[in-house]
């Protein structure tokens, strides 16, 4: 839009430019901390825990009729299906962190990581959210649940750097 002889603009050039110059800073900065607070959450969860005793990388995947698939993120295998009705303590959990991604905006492309620490607690964490449930809180029951799809010995899939 032209403006006539005399008039002025509401905002001038310099002002709009800054103001889009700052808010292209601040979404950098917010994206490089998130980047940052991945790393050191994970360096923090091992000094409470000790080491890691078991880990494997997991996807959940919605099928038909309200299945869900769980598969190793390394080895793209499934290891189990979960029916309707079967596994309800698995299944919010997991819808929850589902959940949460989405709120967010946030897709299936980073895997969930199960842990089994060295102090014996086991924890689901979202890498991509920064969330974790500690598993342990919710009874041997509903932690065997979880368990089970750990493997048999090691660290199945650990981390990619």
């Amino acid at each position: 839009m032209k403006l006539r002889p005399g008039e002025k603009a509401i905002l001038p050039t310099w002002f709009k430019a800054g103001i889009v110059f700052a808010l292209l800073t601040t979404l950098y900065v917010s994206w490089a901390h998130r980047l940052d607070n991945r790393e050191a959450v994970t360096q923090t969860q091992a000094s409470h825990h000790g080491a890691i005793v078991r880990q494997t990388e997991l996807r959940f995947i919605d099928v038909a009729e309200g299945t869900v698939s769980i598969v190793n993120a390394a080895t793209d295998q499934e290891i189990m299906r979960l029916h309707t009705g079967e596994d309800g303590f698995m299944r919010s959990v997991m819808r929850g962190m589902a959940r949460e991604r989405k709120a967010r905006g946030l897709g299936p492309e980073v895997p969930f990581q199960l842990t089994l620490w060295e102090d014996g607690l086991v924890s689901l964490i979202d890498p991509a959210t920064s969330r974790r449930v500690e598993l342990s809180a919710f009874g041997v029951d509903n932690v065997a649940a979880f368990t089970r799809l750990l493997p048999a010995d090691g660290v199945a899939s650990a981390p990619a750097s």
